[in-house]
């Protein structure tokens, strides 16, 4: 009888063992799921999964859709399911996760933070158009600090500034951007729209515990009743006019090709864009000196000859040495800043509606030893536009980052172009072109959809920043 009893005391401990045990690890391993999803959504202007440099395409050579993760952690692994990831890359910052098209879910899962199985995403990816995920990692989130490192921390006024470490943009959030560097010394840069930037200098070192700089940026000194911003590469300067959003009336040119003159609403956000084309001085200063593909050759004259490729490979190479994101801009934010923006005047060409008081064309240019050809002139030789822009009505025709299509009858926000195409968008005329070519408006197929791999003597482009 005693041995019964001992025998059913000591099947109920071990029962309470292994409840215990049960409910210990269920409890390690709730607390382990800390992964969450905070928002998820297309960013109809970030062009990055259509960029070239950035494109990705996947088995069948279509191009991938691209999901940036924001996140200053390491060591994800992603699953999409039976279409699979085509690629991940880690950034500063984030992830970018290439995934083909039709992918509706995302499992994301880490050694130390837990999984995130099976996430809905709520629509179905797209190829060439690029998603932000932005995660919460839970109170499991790695230490913040070690023995020979530290965490920088930027609280910054305006909250929308962007904050550059050592060449590297970080992420800010309701004005704070913050960083893990080792000991030492690093440059900093912050910068804003309507703001003058501020540069320095910051140590990292055993006294310091978790750094925090606070920095308010002051207004930028306003020039043409809009403010701009300047850059330096090596001894080049080169200005960026800011263009206040708004919507408009874009197309609607009488010489345009039908399915191109189509008036359809256009809403754009605020953004940057060059002052002038890009001259051949800033392009040696970043491409180097001896690399000049131009015809004509003087600093202040626009670089020509150079394809859409060519314009992606100078765009790596500037922010790069800037650690900035600058781009081609869209047929949009081109048409808007031509028309001059929300300070637009209803004029025929950029900045008049006549075109020899702003722009170089076939009668005005000089000939050049073949009486068919024009020579292109130096950039701000004409009268600026409203906003202080030159040369966007003749001179060289600029590559935009669309690709080429009919433009679409209903309303639009911040649009990008069709996902895919043959041909690149480019606007403005050039010396050889026709009055009816150098309006704002004018678009035909003929002379401004080509190739992307394509240059020609009259083939430039100006920059944009956002």
């Amino acid at each position: 009888m005693k041995k019964n009893v001992s025998l059913w005391q000591n099947t109920n401990d071990m029962k309470k063992l292994l409840l215990l045990f049960f409910l210990l690890t269920s409890v390690m391993w709730l607390k382990a799921q800390t992964i969450s999803v905070v928002d998820f959504s297309m960013d109809p202007s970030d062009l990055t999964a259509n960029t070239a440099g950035t494109i990705v395409t996947d088995q069948n050579g279509n191009k991938c859709a691209l999901i940036k993760i924001e996140t200053t952690q390491t060591g994800f692994s992603f699953d999409a399911g039976s279409l699979g990831i085509v690629k991940t890359e880690q950034k500063v910052g984030e992830i970018w996760v290439y995934v083909p098209e039709g992918v509706k879910r995302l499992s994301i899962s880490h050694p130390k933070l837990g999984a995130l199985r099976n996430y809905d995403l709520g629509q179905t990816v797209k190829r060439a158009r690029t998603y932000l995920l932005r995660l919460n990692m839970g109170e499991n989130s790695p230490s913040k600090h070690s023995n020979e490192s530290q965490y920088l921390v930027f609280k910054v006024i305006p909250q929308d500034a962007i904050v550059i470490v050592d060449g590297e943009t970080l992420i800010t959030k309701n004005g704070t951007a913050e960083i893990m560097k080792e000991y030492g010394t690093y440059d900093y840069r912050v910068e804003a729209l309507n703001c003058k930037p501020e540069v320095g200098k910051v140590t990292i070192d055993e006294q310091s515990a978790n750094k925090v700089l606070t920095i308010e940026l002051k207004k930028e000194i306003e020039e043409y009743g809009q403010s701009f911003l300047t850059f330096k590469v090596g001894e080049t300067e080169f200005s960026m006019i800011y263009v206040e959003g708004g919507t408009f009336q874009m197309g609607g040119d009488a010489n345009s090709d039908v399915g191109s003159k189509g008036i359809h609403q256009v809403t754009l956000s605020s953004y940057y864009i060059g002052e002038t084309e890009v001259t051949q001085e800033l392009w040696m200063a970043v491409m180097g000196k001896d690399n000049n593909p131009s015809t004509q050759k003087s600093n202040q004259l626009p670089v020509t000859k150079v394809s859409w490729d060519d314009c992606q490979e100078f765009l790596v190479e500037l922010n790069k040495k800037t650690g900035r994101s600058f781009r081609l801009p869209t047929e949009a934010e081109w048409e808007f800043a031509a028309r001059g923006g929300v300070k637009s005047r209803g004029l025929k060409y950029s900045g008049s509606n006549f075109l020899g008081d702003v722009g170089w064309y076939f009668n005005n240019s000089m000939i050049t030893q073949n009486s068919m050809l024009r020579n292109v002139n130096e950039v701000k030789t004409k009268n600026k536009n409203e906003l202080g822009i030159y040369d966007m009505s003749g001179n060289v025709s600029e590559w935009c980052n669309d690709w080429f299509g009919n433009y679409p009858s209903q309303p639009q926000i911040d649009p990008a172009g069709p996902a895919t195409g043959s041909k690149r968008v480019m606007r403005g005329g050039h010396a050889l072109s026709d009055m009816k070519q150098c309006g704002v408006a004018f678009r035909a197929a003929a002379t401004t959809s080509i190739s992307p791999g394509l240059s020609g003597l009259y083939y430039g482009f100006r920059i944009v920043l956002k």
